[in-house]
């Protein structure tokens, strides 16, 4: 593996940012990782360019954070480790990097040099509903703040992929499908209340990865059927982005 990841650095292989991998590594032992955590943002772009065999521009996977999408609607365990006794997320975070304590936004960690972990959830309709916003009981954990159209990913299927980080070692990263991506990054980016810099950067992430869907993934049609889990608005304004998307080689993304 040591071998391996030399020539990966070696040839330039390596994308995935290292903090951001060794935490979805860290998530992956713990037992969470694609069983009540997932990946969205952007680092789920490094799932997808590394299934099509692509490269996206680096002005769109540029990143300080990871974002993780918990399921509150099913119960998360974190499986124990004699290392660290009753542990938690935060502390988890902390066996990565001790630098890492939670924030006065309790949905969020961040370490010394400005690294931002967001724990995150569906807003439920009515928003009062009762259902888990910790991976555990601790109080002092971090507790996932309910955002307005997440439930789209949620009910995605997942796409897992395995990718190389900036050391050149694997990384297994489990994310949502790629055309609820980029169907919810189109929406978001219309939002009059997201800062304009932010709107532009989620409007070039939704087309770069719908064309590369639908150059490269066609064993995922962007077909009402299978995307049910999405409004059928979102679904409308979404379709153009996968549509007419040719195979000139000179295309970038």
């Amino acid at each position: 593996m040591r071998r391996q990841a030399a020539i990966n650095r070696a040839v330039g292989l390596g994308r995935v940012p290292l903090v951001g991998a060794r935490i979805m590594r860290a998530l992956d032992n713990a037992g969470l990782l694609g069983k009540g955590l997932r990946v969205i943002g952007t680092n789920a772009l490094y799932a997808y360019e590394a299934v099509a065999g692509v490269r996206f521009d680096p002005a769109i996977t540029a990143t300080l954070d990871i974002d993780l999408l918990m399921d509150a609607r099913r119960s998360l365990r974190i499986a124990a480790s004699g290392d660290i006794p009753d542990l938690t997320l935060i502390k988890l975070l902390q066996s990565v990097d001790r630098s890492f304590e939670r924030a006065a936004q309790t949905f969020r960690a961040v370490n010394r040099d400005g690294y931002l972990v967001d724990l995150v959830r569906p807003q439920r309709n009515p928003p009062w509903s009762a259902e888990r916003e910790r991976i555990t009981n601790a109080s002092d954990d971090l507790t996932a703040a309910p955002i307005h159209g997440l439930a789209w990913h949620e009910n995605a299927p997942a796409f897992e992929a395995v990718a190389i980080d900036e050391r050149g070692g694997p990384v297994r990263i489990v994310a949502t499908d790629p055309r609820v991506f980029a169907a919810h990054k189109l929406w978001i980016s219309k939002r009059a209340d997201r800062d304009p810099t932010k709107r532009r950067r989620d409007a070039a992430q939704a087309e770069a990865v719908a064309h590369l869907v639908a150059r490269y993934l066609s064993n995922l049609p962007y077909e009402q059927s299978a995307l049910l889990m999405m409004p059928r608005a979102l679904f409308e304004a979404a379709r153009p982005l996968f549509e007419n998307h040719g195979f000139d080689d000179a295309d970038g993304f």
